[in-house]
């Protein structure tokens, strides 16, 4: 019993997260492209609170499957684009 109640809410937390990681994937890309400057140098210019921001999104292990999803349906819906890697 306890392990569907647990699955339950875990993937209920991964349907939620998917889109919210969607954005953070689709802001970060679009500022990359914008700024021109490479990934590093851009997370080297965000203030301490954005960075943290980030660690905690991209960083924690309960949001690994919702990243890893998200990042496919981006990939999925600009694979024509040219995008800055």
């Amino acid at each position: 019993m306890e392990f569907w109640v647990i699955g339950s809410v875990l993937v209920i937390y991964f349907l939620i997260m998917i889109p919210i990681q969607y954005n953070n994937i689709a802001v970060t890309k679009k500022e990359l492209k914008e700024s021109g400057l490479t990934h590093n140098e851009t997370y080297e210019e965000m203030s301490f609170e954005q960075q943290q921001l980030q660690l905690n999104l991209q960083g924690n292990l309960f949001n690994l499957p919702a990243t890893l999803i998200a990042q496919f349906i981006y990939f999925l819906r600009h694979r024509g684009n040219k995008e800055v890697k």
